[in-house]
């Protein structure tokens, strides 16, 4: 939602009218005609002045709907809210059509006929307000549902929606309010491609702020707008709730004790209430490159379903991660590409997933076979860099594969990293037991990156030349590392963050075992798992072989701030900014905002936005469903 604040009443009507012409002659520089709902309310009177006026609108293609009527009011009341649209506008320009609601027909008819007007065909833009209860058209508090499947439908008027109309001078006394109308239902509201809403008055800023700041629930049906990208909502100065407008402040993307700018580059302005917590922190997105499962959710199990993928999204929205690569190690070819198809499917069947998955990163099969190198990898499964391999992977994931993990001493690596470039992908050497003239080579062929620096490597290295120095030097490659306090030591985390700088970030390399008890596991690649209290993973039996990691990322931020490695912005910008420029080139801002708490516990994730909508907040659940 993006919000629009006038001093008063008569500048935000004249606002909101224009916006609304300029949509419809946007909408029909494409389209023959449109479709347009009307609210019939005194809050819409300015707005619906200036498009009485307006004589840039090509009235006649465009078809008219009014959004709710009182049932049993006669024609003649001036209280009607087909008379109200009358007056102000319906009767004053010559509209392709005018659907009315009759409240004075009998009433499953009525619904049924104006239901199926309204779903011959997609409804382009709709005008509205926003009630003193919050309700948006007559969906009050105890009838509004976010998942209603009529289109419309009857409704009892509550308490506070008939006071109001007495407010609004509509009627003369609360006895004379109608207590039954019929309304627009919520999802058919909402699912217009654009939503211009206007709510001036002193009476409506409570709802307004309920609406920009309360919980998403249908106590102010009005919340869920904040949760679309695509309305526009206009306030005067007596509706407007007080906030704070976000301005940037600092070249970082986080700012210590204080609430970060959005990057105006956008054109987004995130607002928060005047009394934002000063211990609560506004961040970009969180964003991990290799991710294996998470809360036992295995991306490598042939029991994957896209449900679980989807699952996986949620828990890991939850924890502040807005962009991530499922991670898929070596298998064997049709494993790996059945995997690939689940994703394709989660992603092609939910739009929250969609959003989420940036792509897959293939870790294998074309790796190091040598102990200490493969890590936890099948032997059995390795093979040399296969163009073949390649063009299918890139088909049945439908051209989801962001990033590939090789090693570059393997025959045929440098026609294969070459290949991955031109395609957009990704590559980065990992698993491998390169020599230094097989780096060089392999970053002249368009190589960026390193896999988990520090990991998948034998656990005796000659003291120098060794892979360890030669990635290290390498100034053309960025560097992921894994901050989990297992995986390599603090020591070697400060000098490859001092090395690398502004090219090294963090992965968590989870497993599917991060979010569960220490204990013993089962795990289809490595056999038998032991996972300890301090989120060490390991291959039991194999002296302490790591068998992935434990922790998801924003516990890898925490470990940095824990153990002292990096303050809290520049740890966090290794976990989301660095990541995703890697990803899309270093003018991408993350659009993605988490707000979060810090205290001596750790890092809380109360809120996450992701496209402008709240896909995950502290003790609310939003369905995945709507996004």
């Amino acid at each position: 939602m993006k919000l629009h604040r006038y001093e008063n009443r008569s500048e935000m009507g004249t606002a909101a009218g224009r916006a609304v012409e300029a949509k419809l002659l946007e909408l029909l520089r494409t389209k023959e005609g449109l479709r347009v709902i009307f609210a019939a309310a005194p809050s819409q009177s300015d707005t619906l002045a200036y498009l009485r006026k307006s004589n840039q609108i090509p009235w006649r293609r465009i078809t008219a709907f009014h959004m709710d009527e009182y049932i049993g009011l006669s024609d003649s009341s001036p209280a009607l809210f087909s008379n109200f649209l009358r007056h102000h506008l319906f009767d004053h320009v010559s509209f392709k059509a005018v659907h009315y609601i009759n409240g004075l027909a009998e009433i499953d008819a009525e619904i049924a006929r104006y239901s199926a007007l309204l779903q011959e065909n997609p409804i382009d833009l709709v005008c509205l307000g926003i009630g003193e209860n919050g309700h948006i058209a007559f969906n009050d508090p105890p009838v509004a549902d976010f998942l209603d499947i009529s289109a419309v439908k009857k409704v009892e008027l509550d308490l506070i929606c008939r006071q109001q109309q007495v407010n609004d001078g509509c009627f003369e006394n609360f006895e004379e309010v109608p207590k039954q109308a019929i309304t627009l239902t919520i999802p058919t509201i909402i699912n217009a491609s654009h939503l211009i809403c206007v709510v001036p008055g002193q009476t409506k800023k409570a709802a307004v702020h309920d609406t920009l700041f309360g919980p998403i629930s249908t106590a102010c049906p009005a919340s869920f707008l904040r949760t679309l990208n695509n309305c526009d909502l206009f306030v005067d100065h007596e509706s407007s709730p007080e906030i704070q407008v976000l301005k940037d402040r600092a070249s970082k993307d986080i700012v210590i004790n204080e609430v970060i700018c959005v990057d105006e580059i956008y054109g987004v302005d995130f607002i928060l209430p005047a009394d934002f917590p000063t211990k609560t922190y506004l961040a970009p997105g969180l964003v991990d490159l290799q991710i294996n499962g998470i809360n036992g959710i295995d991306f490598n199990s042939m029991e994957l379903t896209k449900e679980d993928v989807l699952a996986a999204t949620q828990y890991l929205l939850s924890k502040g991660v807005t962009l991530f690569c499922p991670t898929l190690i070596t298998g064997t070819k049709d494993t790996m590409f059945h995997l690939l198809g689940v994703i394709r499917d989660a992603c092609e069947v939910y739009p929250l997933v969609n959003d989420c998955v940036l792509g897959v990163h293939l870790e294998g099969p074309f790796i190091s076979p040598e102990d200490g190198a493969r890590g936890a990898h099948p032997k059995d499964c390795i093979q040399n860099p296969s163009l073949g391999f390649l063009e299918e992977a890139i088909a049945i994931s439908d051209n989801r594969i962001a990033l590939i993990t090789l090693a570059p001493e393997r025959e045929n690596s440098l026609e294969f990293i070459a290949a991955c470039v031109d395609k957009g992908i990704k590559v980065a050497i990992g698993h491998s037991m390169a020599k230094l003239e097989d780096i060089k080579a392999s970053v002249e062929a368009g190589l960026s990156m390193v896999t988990h620096l520090g990991n998948a490597v034998p656990l005796m290295l000659k003291r120098h030349p060794n892979i360890l120095w030669d990635l290290l030097a390498e100034e053309n490659l960025s560097a992921s590392l894994i901050a989990d306090g297992c995986h390599v030591p603090d020591e070697f985390l400060k000098v490859a963050f001092k090395i690398k700088g502004d090219k090294s970030f963090l992965v968590s390399d989870a497993t599917a075992f991060a979010g569960m008890p220490p204990g013993e596991y089962d795990a289809h690649i490595g056999g038998k798992v032991v996972l300890e209290a301090n989120g060490k993973l390991s291959m039991k039996g194999s002296n302490g072989m790591l068998a992935g990691a434990a922790k998801d990322l924003l516990q890898n931020v925490e470990y940095l701030l824990d153990s002292n490695l990096l303050s809290l912005s520049d740890a966090w910008v290794k976990g989301s900014v660095i990541p995703a420029r890697y990803i899309y080139g270093d003018n991408f801002r993350i659009k993605d905002r988490v707000i979060f708490e810090k205290s001596a516990t750790g890092i809380t994730i109360r809120q996450v936005i992701k496209s402008n909508k709240t896909v995950y907040a502290a003790d609310i659940v939003v369905n995945a469903s709507l996004h």
